[in-house]
Parts: structure tokens; C-alpha cells; sequence
């Protein structure tokens, strides 16, 4: 099970919803918890909804919301991050890179919170060298990024 083309991440657009709409209800959720298609549009105060697609142009497989600078200076949270089927973890693995090049431009720290019913998505953030710590009544996936020596 391998990846067509390279994932490629881009801000939602208003066209995407209809797209997402088709499987969000069932989406395999690997960190957060789903929140209202309306609510995907808004980009407020840091936060804002990237999708994921196999390759340019090709509706959305996948969405990622997030948010950094929210609460916590230096740290970028992974509010939301769906996938269409389980069976897209490999583009889903694939997303974790370029989002992290995007994140570590403007945050030293990166937190998902892992759904607590689906030990697939806690392995799928092992994996790829996140670690877990629990606060707050949950329990966050994170990754410091490298700060060149600090």
C-alpha cells in the first residue's frame, strides 16, 4: 500500500466542503476530534484548516486543523487531523513532513491529541518519533523540532 504522488497540503477552500462532507462522518480520525464542517472555513487567531490531497489539484483525502501562538508561545497544535479511510494512513504518513516544515517555520513544538479509542492513531504518531505525555485530561502526542543547537 503505497502512495500515488506526493501529498500535497493547501488551505481549504470553499469548494473543498463538499468533497470533505462525503466522508467526514466517518473520517479515521489520527489526532483531535472532529469539529463542524462550518467551522472548517474559519481562520481565526492562528488557526486555520489545511486539506490533504495525492498530488496537485485532486479533491481532498484528508484535513488538518490547526493552531499556533494559541494559548502557549512556541507551540503549534494539531487540533484535527482526518483521513477519508483507514486505508489512506500511508498519505497520512507521507502529510506529517511537509506539515512539520510548515509548523517548525513558526513554532518549536508540535502537540496532536490523540483520540483516546483508536490505538491505531496513537501508533501512527509513535511511529513517526512523536512521543506521548498526558495533561490536561488527555493524552498529547508531541515533537520538539530542532532548534539548531538550542
Amino acid at each position: 500500500m503505497g502512495v500515488a504522488s506526493p501529498p500535497v497540503l493547501r488551505p481549504i477552500r470553499e469548494s473543498d466542503v463538499r468533497s470533505i462532507a462525503r466522508w467526514y462522518d466517518t473520517a479515521f480520525v489520527l489526532a483531535g476530534s472532529p469539529i463542524p464542517l462550518s467551522g472548517l472555513l474559519e481562520s481565526t487567531d492562528g488557526r486555520r484548516t489545511l486539506v490533504v490531497t495525492e498530488g496537485g489539484g485532486r479533491e481532498p483525502e484528508g484535513l488538518i486543523a490547526l493552531a499556533v501562538d494559541g494559548s502557549e508561545p512556541g507551540w503549534a497544535t494539531v487540533a484535527l487531523f482526518a483521513i477519508a479511510a483507514p486505508e489512506k494512513r500511508d498519505l497520512a504518513s507521507h502529510a506529517v513532513a511537509p506539515l512539520e516544515a510548515i509548523l517548525s517555520q513558526q513554532a518549536s513544538h508540535v502537540r496532536a491529541a490523540a483520540p483516546s479509542d483508536v490505538g491505531l492513531a496513537l501508533y501512527f504518531w509513535l511511529r513517526l518519533g512523536y512521543r506521548p505525555a498526558a495533561f490536561a485530561g488527555r493524552l498529547w502526542m508531541m515533537r520538539d523540532f530542532d532548534t539548531q543547537g538550542e
